[in-house]
């Protein structure tokens, strides 16, 4: 009896840590834009609702995408740190996306973010705003649905949040790390060249 005890005990760890494991691994998962073996790697920590990380992505993104990333020289890791409850929103629906549809919804939502952030029915001006991406409003819906699957992914993303505080430190949006070096001031190409090069 004795033995049968200490055996379930022991695959109970093991269990547990095997799922601590594939929890972690999932926290740590990030949305690739760029080939998996590229020798720069950028870390970058946005929330959907913030200004400095939509004017990252409109304006000093497709500079690096062009000289770096489509290069196969670089590529860039994409982690949420929603700030509040509509950067949490926004980040639901841009998680649900399959791999093709990520990139394209995530600039899109950032081209018009004073828009959907800013106004009263925040979903419905989602779905206007993503609409041209040919994304249905029951796809968008089913994004934010009362199931497990979504339970599931807004509490990763909690957790993403606070593992990326604790253990990254970081505590503000956007902040970039480059081969995983946190960056401190403003990032742009310029800092990206004094970097690498």
């Amino acid at each position: 009896m004795q033995y049968i005890k200490t055996f379930l005990i022991f695959i109970f760890l093991i269990i547990s840590k095997i799922v601590i494991a594939q929890d972690e691994e999932e926290l740590l998962s990030a949305r690739v834009l760029g080939i998996e073996n590229a020798p720069i790697i950028i870390e970058e920590y946005a929330s959907m609702s913030c200004g400095h990380c939509a004017s990252f992505h409109i304006q000093t993104l497709p500079e690096i995408k062009k000289k770096y990333i489509d290069t196969g020289r670089a590529k860039l890791l994409f982690r949420d740190f929603p700030l509040d409850r509509t950067a949490m929103l926004g980040s639901m629906v841009t998680q649900c996306m399959n791999e093709k549809q990520f990139f394209p919804v995530l600039n899109r939502l950032f081209q018009k973010q004073p828009e959907w952030t800013q106004s009263e029915d925040i979903l419905e001006s989602i779905f206007k705003t993503l609409q041209p991406l040919g994304i249905e409003k029951p796809m968008l819906l089913s994004c934010l649905e009362d199931n497990e699957t979504n339970k599931n992914r807004w509490k990763l993303l909690l957790a993403g949040r606070d593992y990326a505080a604790k253990q990254k430190g970081v505590d503000a949006t956007p902040t970039f790390f480059v081969n995983g070096k946190k960056v401190e001031g403003r990032f742009d190409i310029k800092k990206l060249n004094s970097l690498i090069e």
